[in-house]
Parts: structure tokens; sequence; C-alpha cells
């Protein structure tokens, strides 16, 4: 069966494709590509729907690498395998134990999505259970006895990860009852939250069904994408923000279907990801370039040359052992154990959600680009 993602590449004006020669030429190839997404929601191209007699570019990119992405997903998970997370223990050395413990589920959870074999899917389901055992302890629930740093460094993950054991279709008894507890002194907090967290919130507060302190979804209106901030201006922390803005009202890309921008929020974030995927696989970013390339997929930008540059990047950039991101400085200054657990597993788990959500086929049948209108 041929993957069938639509999307013709745009002919606006010719950019070097920075993932496919490397190493490139810095600063004049950035400057170029920042004049030329500038113009490019200037005329909408000519998008027709894929057949086995209309190759699009993206679906034609795709067909020919399912192969290196099947490969890579198996590596992926041969590096997850031996991964068991105990938060406590990481809280002890500093780093974000509840985090991590989510980040894990949810790559396990995403592969568990792509996989075909029922017999492999129940399998997953039972390694994931075996994760969520710590769940299921006293000491893990410990959010009302936690400083407030602790706190607000946790809260996300303290409901992330019960929301995605969840949509596991796991027992989360315990969990829902710790929740309730913790409530109050969720919202007391939510006036220090960014605006993209108070949009995940949103999210786990109607979940859960955790009466809200305010209205948490009017947070868009404070974001970057409200500003139009220029993404040329950005630094590292604000692309993150803006990708989280993208992937709250898409679930992270659990639900795709939905259409939470208008015309004008797509003429910015159009050129503007497209810009920031060009400046991050230039800095060998991986973790950003994985999180750009799903906002792209969420979007439905499947058309900007950007998307399969992102993609093919991922792909070649993936570690001999199934791993994504080069972590070795960190590792001889603080050891192997905290750059897995630190660094390496959250680029892992978004470049497993940026490759599974453009190859996997059932999420990728007729998926027309969404264009704005041309403007006045």
């Amino acid at each position: 069966m041929t993957q069938r993602l639509v999307g013709e590449r745009d002919e606006g004006p010719a950019r070097r494709r920075l993932a496919r020669r490397w190493p490139r030429a810095g600063l004049v190839v950035l400057t170029l590509t920042a004049v030329c997404a500038s113009i490019l929601w200037s005329r909408s191209p000519r998008v027709e729907a894929w057949s086995p007699t209309t190759h699009s570019a993206t679906a034609e990119w795709l067909v020919h690498h399912e192969g290196d992405y099947h490969l890579a997903v198996k590596n992926a998970r041969a590096w997850l395998e031996p991964l068991r997370a105990d938060p406590a223990e990481m809280r002890r050395h500093g780093i974000k134990g509840k985090k991590k413990l989510a980040e894990l589920i949810d790559a396990w959870g995403r592969l568990r999505a792509v996989e075909l074999d029922e017999a492999e899917k129940a399998s997953i389901l039972a390694h994931i259970d075996s994760l969520a055992e710590v769940t299921r302890t006293a000491e893990y629930h410990d959010m009302l006895t936690v400083d407030d740093t602790v706190f607000k460094q946790d809260a996300t993950s303290y409901l992330r990860a019960a929301y995605l054991l969840e949509r596991q279709g796991l027992d989360t008894t315990l969990y829902r009852h710790e929740i309730a507890r913790a409530h109050d002194r969720l919202n007391d907090h939510m006036p220090t939250r960014g605006p993209f967290q108070r949009l995940v919130f949103h999210r786990y507060y109607a979940w859960f069904g955790l009466a809200e302190p305010f209205p948490l979804a009017v947070a868009r209106e404070d974001g970057l994408i409200a500003r139009r901030a220029p993404p040329a201006e950005m630094d590292r922390m604000d692309v993150y923000h803006l990708t989280h803005e993208v992937f709250a009202p898409y679930d992270y890309g659990d639900d795709l279907d939905v259409e939470p921008f208008d015309e004008d929020e797509l003429r910015y974030l159009r050129p503007a990801l497209l810009l920031l995927v060009d400046q991050y696989i230039e800095r060998n970013d991986p973790d950003l370039v994985a999180e750009l390339v799903s906002c792209l997929r969420y979007i439905r930008a499947v058309d900007l040359p950007a998307y399969t540059d992102g993609l093919g990047f991922l792909l070649a950039s993936q570690k001999a052992d199934g791993h994504w991101g080069d972590y070795t400085a960190h590792a001889r200054k603080h050891g192997a154990w905290d750059a897995t657990w630190r660094l390496e597993l959250h680029t892992t788990m978004v470049a497993i959600d940026a490759l599974t959500v453009a190859f996997h086929r059932d999420w990728n049948r007729d998926v027309t680009p969404r264009l704005p209108a041309e403007q006045p």
C-alpha cells in the first residue's frame, strides 16, 4: 500500500535546502531563508488530491524513506527497552523524575499506537503497565509535601503521566484520588504558569474533572503566536514555547483533525516554522528540529520543503544505539546515566513523535495541506 500523504512542493523562490548538504553556508543561507520565508504566504500553491498518477513530492519522499523510518523506530525501541524510571531517585540527583517518567510512557505509547501486530501491541502495553508500577506507591504521590519549586517543576508532568496511562486504558484509581487532593495547590500556583502551560492544564483539568481557578484557555491570547513574535529574534526557549503553543490544541499529536488556527495565524506559523526548521538543522539540534517538524505536520504544512528536510535530518542523525542527540560532553562531565535521563530521553521521545506522526499510514491518508488564502 502506498503512503497517502499529499502536498505539492512549494515552487516559490529557490532556497538551498539545508538537510541535503552538510556542512552549510551558515549565516548567508539563514539570511536568504529569512527573506524568502517572509514571502512564502503571498501565493498558495496548487494542491491536488494524491493518487497513483499524481504523486506529491512529500508523498514520494515518504514512500522512498519508509524503510529508513521502520529501522529508526526499531532501533529507538531497542534503546528504550532497558530504561526504568525511578522518579524519587532522579529527584535526588536534581533531575525532574516525574517528567522523565511521563516522557518514557509517552514514547512507549507512541510506539504502541503505530505497532501493527496485536501481540506486540499487548507486549508494549504490559511494558507501560510495568513502568506505571511506581505511580501506585505512596512515595510517588508527594505533591502536597514538596516545596513550591519542586511542585511547579513536577505539576504538569504529574497530570500528564496519569493522562497518558488512562489513554492506554490502565488503572489510575489511586492516581486520580491523589490528583483530587492536590487540586487546591494546583489552582494556587496556576497564576505563575506561562501561556502554553495554562493551555495544557486546560486540557488536563477537563480530563480529570477539575474546576479551573480562572479560564485557562484564554492564555492563547497572550502567547507568542498571538503576538506574532518574530522567529528570527527567538532564543531557544522561545522556540520551545512556540512549539508547545502548537502542541497544546493538537494534544501533542493525538488529535490531528482539529483546526485551531485561523488563516491569519497560519500565515504567521508556516514561514516561521520553515525558518526555524532550517535554523535548527544548521545548529545540528535534533531536539528542536523534531518538535518543529511535528508542528508542521499538525498544521498540515506538509507541502513545505522544510518538512521533508527536517525528517531527513532526523533519520540521518540517529545514533547507532538508537537514541538521538549528541550529549557526549555532558556525559563526560556528569556521567552517562545523567546524560541519558536529563537529555537523551527527551530528544529521543520527540524524534519518535515527529517520525511516527509523519510516516504512520493511518495518520497520513488524504492529508491535504491547509493553505491560507492569498493576502489582499
